[in-house]
């Protein structure tokens, strides 16, 4: 496996390739929100054939100046596979990297298999965002009073964490960019989806729960899923021998 170095939109951005030839198809690899190709390593030393990208944000991969949505990320994927000139794709998405394949899917139906790994994608107005909007005005009113200022970055944490969406408070130059992603649904998109598309849930997935891979299973047409029990969001770090077995045998 090589660490590599590409230009795309005036982006320096980081990826690991092994093989990657036209000799079979290409394991392209995206990585969740907050984490990097790396993150898949484990799994990634059984494949042949193999990209894993650093997205734009990430890893050592720069970051847009402005604030992208999914749209710009699956832009950005179109742009970078063109730049290294490869055919023949399973694109493999875990969380935010599924939510780019599925708008990437929708758009271009060259694709050969989607493999969406505890995707994200399917949008609700949840308890927990709910709270998290009502708790943010309480936070921002109550800190702006005088003095309290020096304890505002140590009780934000503790809030975000409290209510379950670190996500945001992690994300740092990027928390305009996480905001437009979240409100996105892909719903629409995921029923234009011609490709074949296996789906992989850990049974105890809380980030993303498994009714949101039922409700992708129904949506998209051409669609396997598989669920392995007593595994959580990271399903290929939780159980990986379970995982491995169907991812494997999905790329052959």
């Amino acid at each position: 496996m090589f660490k590599k170095n590409v230009i795309v939109q005036g982006l320096s951005v980081s990826y690991y390739q092994k093989g990657a030839s036209d000799n079979g198809a290409c394991v392209v690899f995206l990585h969740g929100w907050g984490s990097q190709a790396l993150h898949f390593a484990e799994t990634l030393k059984k494949c042949d054939n193999f990209i894993a990208i650093d997205l734009p944000g990430f890893g050592s991969s720069e970051a847009p100046e402005k604030a992208w949505g999914i749209l710009d990320y699956a832009i950005f994927l179109d742009n970078f596979l063109k730049k290294i000139n490869l055919g023949n794709l399973i694109l493999v998405g875990h969380s935010f990297g599924g939510s780019v394949i599925i708008k990437y899917g929708s758009l271009n139906k060259k694709v050969k298999k989607i493999i969406l790994i505890s995707s994200a994608g399917t949008r609700r107005k949840s308890l927990r965002t709910v709270l998290c909007g009502v708790f943010a005005k309480i936070f921002k009113v109550f800190f702006n009073l005088p003095g309290l200022g020096v304890l505002k970055n140590k009780a934000r944490r503790k809030l975000y964490k409290a209510i379950g969406s670190e996500d945001y408070i992690n994300s740092r130059e990027l928390k305009e960019t996480y905001k437009k992603i979240i409100k996105e649904d892909l719903k629409e998109d995921l029923k234009r989806i011609k490709a074949e598309t296996i789906l992989i849930w850990g049974d105890k997935d809380k980030e993303t729960p498994i009714k949101d891979g039922l409700i992708m299973n129904k949506l998209i047409k051409k669609s396997k899923m598989f669920a392995i029990k007593n595994a959580g969001h990271y399903v290929f770090l939780d159980k990986k021998k379970e995982f491995n077995k169907i991812f494997l045998e999905q790329i052959k």
